[in-house]
């Protein structure tokens, strides 16, 4: 496996830890006179929820609707249930279409309610992964290896990618080849056996952060907010329209048995613009994908015809995924 192909595996596992699933939502809202008719008859059950503590109400959901690393036990589903007054499940499913009621309501549609729900999953995977940095960084995984600390060594691979003098590099960072080889095996190694990843975010978040690419500033700014799980500061540089395209001729320069970095570069782009680009837009779709999700799901049809009326009798799968 390639610099690159690592490069690419490695900042799509870090997203992939940070980012949680888009919530599941099956209900489908009533109609706004109904709700009020039905708020004003006393119809709506909330049980024990506020429905001015959505965190409260979305940590139920997570917990009642699924399992695994980040859903619920049996342990906690009952303390639940305990503690909001719900009978059994079929009267948490009856608690949870009134709650869904409320907010649908208060903000309008299911989709906006989809997003906050999103947005406050992002929040508890990141919180979630601050919590394996650390205790990463207390078992001395972040240790410097033979005097070079990961975002150094990831620096330095920022600038091979880019083109740099290998030679050159190392030499201004007074370390020989054959130490280089040792860190570098040694780094590889570390991450190999991360399974938590939080070795794989700080390289990813260093190895972007020294990124010399024209979107280089977005990556970043994609990765301090999805740190503080806030919305981003900039405007996305080009259009989704653009970005599924760039997607598109990549896949089908690969069914063509061509080379996708030099679909890239027909773009006009770098394999480094490429993934600080990718940083971005995932997060911005990450943090706008269930609001918007009709829209996206419109403008990925267009492009997908568009291409496959270019490329006549080529199959090309794309995986929008982020």
């Amino acid at each position: 496996m390639g610099l690159f192909d690592k490069l690419k595996k490695t900042i799509g596992n870090a997203k992939d830890q940070m980012t949680a699933p888009p919530p599941a939502v099956a209900y489908v809202p009533e109609p706004v006179e109904e709700v009020e008719a039905e708020a004003d008859a006393g119809q709506l059950d909330l049980a024990g929820f506020d429905p001015d503590d959505e965190d409260a109400f979305f940590h139920a959901v997570l917990h009642m609707e699924s399992e695994g690393q980040f859903g619920g036990t049996d342990e906690s589903r009952a303390e639940i249930m305990a503690h909001r007054g719900i009978r059994d499940r079929s009267h948490w499913q009856d608690v949870k279409a009134s709650v869904y009621t409320v907010l649908i309501h208060r903000y309008g549609s299911m989709e906006e309610v989809g997003q906050r729900e999103m947005n406050w999953r992002s929040g508890q995977m990141q919180r979630h992964m601050q919590g394996q940095i650390a205790q990463a960084a207390a078992g001395g995984g972040f240790a410097p290896v033979e005097g070079v600390a990961l975002e150094a060594w990831a620096a330095i691979n920022a600038a091979i990618v880019t083109g740099a003098s290998h030679e050159d590099l190392l030499k201004g960072a007074g370390i020989d080849q054959a130490r280089w080889d040792r860190v570098s095996a040694e780094w590889n190694a570390r991450m190999a056996r991360d399974t938590t990843f939080a070795i794989t975010t700080i390289y990813g978040n260093a190895f972007q952060a020294a990124s010399q690419g024209k979107y280089g500033n977005y990556a970043r700014e994609a990765a301090a907010a999805r740190a503080a799980n806030r919305e981003l500061g900039l405007e996305p540089p080009i259009s989704y329209e653009q970005y599924y395209e760039i997607m598109y001729e990549q896949a089908y320069a690969a069914k063509q048995g061509k080379d996708p970095v030099a679909a890239l570069k027909a773009c006009g782009l770098t394999i480094v613009d490429w993934t600080d680009l990718g940083t971005f837009m995932g997060y911005h779709f990450h943090r706008t994908g269930v609001r918007n999700w009709a829209t996206y799901e419109q403008i990925h049809k267009r492009v997908e015809a568009r291409l496959a009326a270019k490329y006549p009798g080529v199959q090309a799968d794309v995986d929008l995924a982020f």
